[in-house]
């Protein structure tokens, strides 16, 4: 028997004891009265109702806060009282962590559309004292400043704004020290206190190597790095390290003059080409004893020798890398951090990018960091023409400066952290485009740039390539979050305009020696990773609005912008790999870096929607990035992780199945394995537990 909670009309009139009963109360049936109850009801007043009412509320914020440990519901609620959308607010708290931590969150899902309007973007510049400069700001765009440094001078940038949860109208009244944060702001669990020591005992061996802290669990990575990627999409596949088999380290001894002769010269035919840090004739004339060493050379010699070693490995198991770093750590002391030159910002620079192919994404980060103050310090960030310097230390100067700018801003998107370093203040000259024959110590007269590809051709196109874009990168890990429509307009005037800069010895389809195709190769990868990484939310977006109604235009074109890089990434790097003959660790280090980006977004389309027209394509592009993994895997050991988890992502998704039903679904795909899930997995990588 169903019960209304009052009593009805008539018996409330009467005075009378209603029985409550639905459709009709017994009193209105003994005396065949007009039996009404009232819509509008009024709660109970009583103590009982109250601690009902409380234990459901405190239930339901434990529920929601499990669900979402991250999520500042208490805001949720707050926008809900203050007249928020509740159609707007809920999706915010099912799908936040899927957009705002794959990258980029929605205009129209952002918090910042549900509740007061936040102040307009600032220009840093504008805190600078001096005159102040009007800046007229559109969307989330701030345009016509007269900006006072070399990049912006150019047009290079994007100009630099304060994050929204900077208040300056509220700064004055704020304790110091309080944390100003905006509305669902993640606030991290955990200390991100990490040690990455490793001793070269008979008992301690390397964890596979990558470079791309897929096996750091407390670290901070952003939403632009790999490893966020990997382990958002194999659910946290690689949060749990394992170790390759090789000889124990006990039995590398150190090296004689042969051994390290034959490391540097696989240095200088390896990694050289792609960065050169130092000066290959000036370097053997210090190691052959023509010209008195500097100091910390003998460090910089075991850290080339020890790179030489590892990228021109042929097999997993090659490690004896390790010993010779290790010497060259042993050749620095606490009293070098004391001083500053030249040798030893090439030392530390070199031995940061080696920590990070190692797999020490943070200890490389730290040495870099020092690296680069210690290049600011000595002013090579500044051009030095009217200097006494001769001609070819200012060069060599300049090339080191542009190389620490490319390790910093590669490093920073690979982890997905704020930029370092500023191009403020920067006006020195990027490298010429010469052969080192054309540049020594006696040279008085600056040489022209020649018009084919040499060493330093990569290094300078690397170097203007992030000039132009680091401000899009900026905005992409950034709050207010940019739309589709604005990252279309920066790309055509920023990337697009990089991309017609490149010399035409040096395009995408041209033929280049066989010593420079690898840095070739990687400029146009690059390239095209870039645009994936800030594209790639609209495609996240797009599979989870699969079946809705049709996206916007701007985000559509966005999401096949980003479809259609994955595909010429790969395609690009299969005729690459076709076109070798020998393969070293190098060529597989750079392939596996770009394929990872490449691969993961046709392999999400492919799992979240097998009977999609599409799918014909997205499958093409998964079975080539397995070709392409099956070559280098033999010398690169996250290949085969990498090429497991394909094979555990796409389970089922290669065969058209006739009996999948209308909403796209895998029959042999478990609820808890469902596509979604997997996104929603994002936030728990990003934020991993300690392993």
């Amino acid at each position: 028997m169903q019960l209304n909670r009052v009593a009805c009309k008539e018996c409330q009139r009467r005075k009378i004891k209603c029985s409550r009963q639905l459709p009709l109360c017994h009193q209105c049936t003994t005396h065949d009265r007009q039996c009404v109850y009232s819509d509008a009801q009024r709660t109970p007043l009583t103590r009982k109702h109250l601690n009902e009412v409380e234990n459901d509320l405190e239930c339901a914020l434990q529920m929601l806060r499990r669900a979402f440990p991250d999520m500042d519901i208490d805001v949720a609620i707050q926008l809900l009282r203050s007249g928020g959308d509740f159609n707007a607010v809920i999706p915010v708290l099912l799908c936040t962590l899927l957009l705002k931590f794959s990258g980029i969150m929605s205009p129209e899902l952002s918090s910042e559309n549900m509740s007061s309007p936040r102040p307009k973007s600032m220009n840093i510049l504008l805190l600078v004292d001096g005159p102040r400069i009007e800046a007229p700001v559109s969307g989330n765009v701030v345009v016509g400043l007269e900006l006072r440094n070399f990049a912006n001078s150019h047009n290079l940038q994007i100009p630099q704004f304060l994050p929204p949860s900077v208040d300056l109208s509220r700064l004055s009244s704020q304790m110091v020290g309080d944390r100003v944060r905006s509305p669902f702001a993640s606030s991290p669990s955990k200390s991100y206190d990490w040690d990455e020591r490793k001793l070269l005992r008979h008992d301690s061996r390397p964890t596979i190597i990558d470079g791309m802290a897929t096996t750091v669990s407390n670290s901070y990575l952003g939403v632009t790095s790999s490893a966020a990627l990997l382990n958002l999409v194999g659910v946290g596949y690689f949060l749990h390290p394992i170790q390759p088999e090789l000889k124990d380290l006990e039995f590398l001894k150190m090296p004689e003059r042969k051994i390290l002769e034959e490391n540097v010269t696989n240095y200088f035919s390896t990694y050289h080409i792609s960065y050169p840090i130092v000066h290959k004739a000036l370097f053997f004339a210090h190691f052959n004893e023509i010209v008195p060493p500097p100091p910390c050379w003998k460090s910089l010699l075991y850290i080339v020798a020890a790179i030489g070693s590892f990228m021109s490995a042929t097999s997993a198991a090659d490690h004896a890398d390790l010993i010779l770093f290790d010497r060259a750590k042993q050749n620095l002391s606490m009293e070098d951090w004391e001083t500053g030159n030249l040798t030893l910002v090439q030392t530390l620079s070199l031995m940061s990018n080696y920590l990070q192919l190692r797999d020490r994404p943070n200890s490389g980060y730290n040495y870099l960091g020092i690296a680069m103050r210690m290049a600011l310090g000595l002013g090579f960030h500044k051009n030095m023409d009217d200097s006494e310097i001769p001609l070819f230390d200012q060069e060599v100067r300049r090339r080191v400066w542009w190389g620490l700018y490319v390790f910093d801003c590669s490093q920073t998107i690979t982890y997905g952290r704020p930029l370092g370093v500023s191009c403020n203040g920067v006006d020195t000259r990027l490298p010429l485009n010469i052969v080192d024959s054309s540049l020594t110590s006696s040279t008085t007269q600056v040489p022209k740039d020649e018009e084919l590809p040499t060493i330093y051709t990569s290094l300078r196109l690397q170097a203007l390539f992030h000039l132009l874009t680091n401000g899009i990168y900026e905005r992409i890990i950034s709050e207010p979050l940019p739309s589709a429509q604005s990252l279309l307009e920066w790309d055509t005037q920023y990337i697009q305009r990089w991309k017609g800069m490149i010399p035409d010895y040096y395009r995408e389809n041209e033929q280049v020696q066989p010593e420079y195709q690898l840095s070739h190769a990687v400029i146009h990868w690059r390239y095209r990773n870039l645009r994936i990484i800030i594209y790639r939310f609209f495609v996240l977006k797009r599979q989870y609005e699969l079946g809705q109604s049709l996206q916007d235009e701007y985000e559509w074109r966005a999401s096949t912008v980003c479809l259609e890089e994955c595909r010429a990434t790969l395609q690009n790097m299969d005729r690459f790999w076709k076109s070798k003959t020998a393969y070293n660790r190098m060529d597989a280090w750079w392939s596996l870096y770009f394929l990872i980006h490449a691969v993961m977004m046709p392999l999400v389309c492919l799992r979240n929607d097998p009977l999609s027209i599409e799918a014909h394509s997205w499958r093409n592009d998964v079975g080539i990035a397995k070709g392409i993994i099956t070559k280098i895997m033999n010398i690169c050991p996250p290949a085969v992780r990498i090429l497991d988890l394909i094979e555990k992502v796409s389970a089922g998704c290669f065969t058209v199945m006739e009996e999948a039903s209308a909403t796209h679904a895998i029959p042999n795909l478990a609820p808890e394995e469902a596509p979604l899930s997997q996104l929603m997995q994002l936030h728990l990588m990003l934020w991993p537990d300690p392993l």
